[in-house]
């Protein structure tokens, strides 16, 4: 048994089926008022998250999957859907966070935009647009 096939098995007989408790997709950046409106409503229901990993946008929808057992344990785990099988410990969370930002509430996706925009237009303000480029 390789390394990773033994890491892999003891993280999933150890790990009380964190990946089964929440729903993750892929969602864009919001650019709009409107859009950020749209995800902060959506934080109103506490069963969501919104996080950010990589610079990507993800939401979170947390549920308890149908199909575990009361030891956590998957009941149709030889016929587990696709996304179910990708998921790949030791990149998961029960190795450590998932996220590089989490937002909980509305008001702390607000202030994420506004800290955003703060630094946008100190940027703008400073000459800074051109991220990247050296000065001569």
């Amino acid at each position: 048994m390789s390394v990773t096939t033994k890491k892999r098995l003891q993280g999933c007989e150890v790990c009380p089926a964190r990946c089964c408790n929440g729903l993750e997709e892929s969602i864009t950046r919001p650019n709009t008022r409107d859009e950020v409106d749209e995800l902060k409503w959506q934080l109103h229901f506490d069963t969501t998250k919104i996080f950010i990993r990589d610079r990507r946008w993800h939401k979170l929808v947390m549920g308890r999957c149908r199909y575990l057992d009361e030891r956590d344990f998957c009941t149709i785990y030889e016929r587990r859907p696709s996304q179910c099988r990708a998921h790949n410990p030791p990149d998961c969370e029960h190795y450590g966070d998932i996220f590089d930002v989490m937002f909980n509430t509305p008001e702390e996706l607000q202030a994420y935009i506004d800290k955003e925009k703060r630094r946008r237009n100190r940027r703008r303000r400073n000459g800074g647009g051109s991220k990247g480029k050296r000065s001569r």
